[in-house]
């Protein structure tokens, strides 16, 4: 059931009619419900399936929890059993295959005939198996930490980890973030639900009008060798950032629009992240309910800062790597953490050496946002071979590629040509400053609610116009 399809709107709809109609008592459980509904409904039968595993996974994080502030004395014990049985529910479901490959290279370089398994597993990667093992990892050593004491009640506590709309795909949310407005449910607001609205339409135009109108051009460029010049590899690759950005961004903002017409708020996951001035500025703003869960529960109990330069180098390269493996079992997600890790790491040198502050603003801007571009060949490159192809292409600028306009041709009817791409990329930018640098400073209230009329108005002429064309998978969905 994706954000931006019918069914996903019917059954918002009738979730939200439910949830204020239902007595005070009644809410977060009919919430929990609709949130196990919402995931088991996805690509049936698996959904049934692991629909109740991960609540019984969830049944037993808190039964650890609770057990932690009982038995003082175990909590340490208690802690590792839950956060390895987290690590390897992920590892066996999302990475079973990855590490099997790797075994059966380095046996193979030890004795070429020996084999650690002779195929891959079979194994369905559950829906939203990532996000939730955030959520749970995070709330026990929350806990182990006396950061929070163990909600009384499971169903608000399973609530807070199943509430459908940052259920999938984030932001990751902390347990006094949630479980605190599931303690006291908030009343009905005009301003949350209009808000709610809001987010939820500028979410859906950016998916659909922006993101899924750019990625058969992505597409096409990275599967194909010989569409890769000069300029079709560039434009690409900032096309893929315009992409992932308005398709994460816009999911996100779907995500808090749904929670707020129940009155629940989400925390905030982007702010303006490609006119970030350095790599730091920039993971400060991009998905920065990750970055914040990154910080807190590895880079910091990995020492952090902390311990000398090469400890705080070394910190810094686990975090971003085993970041870039989370995303995905594949190597070329690892070279991206690492390439993120090896930029902050000049920046860090250039910081301490005092070189950045004679760096303009502009030079800065220009100079950060190709490093992001840089990093995105990996993220989008199924393997090492197309992140090559793409790399030398970009390269070489004297090799141009002119993409074919016959009729009928498959490519050309799926895909923008090059000087479009550019041009939205280009607009988005603009439009993606004015955000930055404007809105700040506009403080007429009528400018609000007249944003809220034109959203829902070209929301509305989505839903009539684009029919089966709305319902484009999410790229974070497969994390």
């Amino acid at each position: 059931m994706l954000f931006n399809s019918p069914l996903y709107l019917i059954f918002l709809l009738l979730t939200v009619i439910l949830y204020w109609a239902l007595p005070l008592r009644l809410r977060v459980p009919m919430l929990l419900a609709a949130s196990l509904i919402f995931y088991m409904n996805w690509s049936p039968p698996h959904g049934f399936i692991y629909g109740p595993m991960l609540f019984l996974d969830a049944g037993v994080i808190y039964g650890l929890s609770i057990l932690m502030t009982r038995y003082r004395d175990f909590q340490k014990s208690l802690l590792i059993i839950g956060v390895t049985a987290q690590i390897l529910l992920l590892g066996v479901f999302k990475y079973a295959n990855f590490f099997t490959d790797f075994g059966n290279w380095l046996l193979h370089i030890i004795h070429p005939a020996a084999t650690l398994a002779p195929s891959h597993f079979n194994i369905f990667l559950p829906l939203a198996i990532s996000f939730t093992t955030f959520v749970l990892i995070s709330y026990l050593i929350d806990v182990y930490r006396e950061k929070e004491t163990p909600d009384p009640s499971f169903i608000r506590f399973a609530t807070y980890v199943f509430f459908f709309p940052h259920l999938i795909a984030g932001p990751i949310v902390r347990a006094s973030e949630l479980l605190r407005q599931c303690d006291n449910p908030p009343p009905f607001k005009t301003a949350c639900f209009a808000d709610g609205i809001h987010r939820f339409c500028t979410g859906f135009f950016l998916k659909v009008f922006i993101a899924d109108i750019i990625a058969p051009y992505v597409d096409l460029i990275f599967s194909h060798p010989h569409y890769q010049g000069f300029n079709t590899a560039w434009v690409a690759v900032y096309a893929f950032s315009i992409q992932l950005f308005c398709d994460f961004f816009g999911y996100t903002l779907m995500a808090q629009g749904s929670a707020q017409l129940m009155g629940f708020t989400l925390p905030e996951n982007f702010n303006a992240p490609y006119f970030a001035k350095n790599m730091s500025e920039y993971w400060a703003r991009w998905h920065m309910t990750l970055s914040r869960w990154l910080r807190d529960y590895l880079y910091i109990p990995l020492g952090g800062n902390r311990n000398g330069t090469f400890n705080t180098y070394r910190n810094m390269f686990i975090t971003m790597g085993l970041g870039g493996l989370w995303h995905g079992a594949n190597w070329t997600f690892v070279a991206w953490g690492l390439l993120n890790a090896v930029f902050l790491s000049v920046q860090k040198m250039a910081d301490e050496l005092k070189i950045s502050r004679f760096i303009p603003t502009a030079l800065a801007l220009f100079i950060t946002w190709h490093a992001i571009c840089l990093t995105r060949v990996f993220f989008r490159a199924e393997n090492f071979a197309i992140a090559w192809s793409m790399l030398e292409a970009m390269a070489n600028p004297f090799h141009w590629v002119t993409l074919p306009h016959a009729e009928g041709s498959v490519e050309q009817a799926a895909t923008l040509n090059t000087e479009t791409a550019l041009a939205m990329v280009l607009l988005f930018l603009i439009a993606h400053a004015l955000i930055r640098y404007v809105r700040p400073r506009i403080q007429i209230p009528l400018l609000k609610e007249a944003g809220i009329v034109v959203a829902y108005s070209i929301f509305m002429y989505c839903v009539c116009t684009l029919g089966g064309q709305a319902g484009q998978q999410f790229i974070y969905f497969q994390f």
